[in-house]
């Protein structure tokens, strides 16, 4: 069995789903079994830019149910797993969907700027799955509450 460390996400059609304001994981994302160590109970995932470290958070939400991380366990996160964009923030339905399609499926945001908009990235890379035993919170980063666990 390996340590806990965070799971890589494509940035494209095969990492995640978007309908409207809400984007979900494509699949299933698995995190290592743990063999030891305190473990806990996840409450909370992330995504973000690093692998490792701090890293850039952009996102975190709640994780229902709770995950109990003990010798054996071996947390995922399904395709029920949602990023949402809360209406709150006053971001229009069409705006937050070309916004998840840009950040999270490497997809043009047509209409921006010039004829061609806010364009895709020439290679797309991954977002990092974080599992957390508390709320990162606003002002947190990638380690905030990061569970740990060998």
């Amino acid at each position: 069995m390996a340590a806990y460390a965070r799971v890589a996400v494509a940035r494209s059609g095969s990492g995640f789903t978007v309908s409207t304001n809400t984007a979900t994981l494509a699949a299933i994302a698995t995190f290592p079994a743990m063999a030891s160590g305190a473990g806990g109970t996840v409450t909370h995932f992330g995504l973000g830019t690093d692998s490792s470290g701090a890293g850039n958070l952009l996102f975190f939400g709640t994780v229902t149910p709770n995950i109990s991380v003990v010798a054996g366990v071996t947390p995922k996160l399904d395709t029920g797993t949602v990023l949402t964009q809360a209406a709150s923030d006053g971001m229009t339905t069409a705006a937050a969907t070309a916004f998840w399609n840009l950040l999270l499926v490497n997809t043009d945001w047509a209409a921006i700027g010039d004829a061609g908009g806010l364009q895709n990235s020439a290679t797309a890379g991954n977002l990092y799955l974080s599992l957390h035993t508390s709320s990162p919170t606003e002002a947190g980063d990638q380690t905030s509450g990061e569970i740990a666990y060998a």
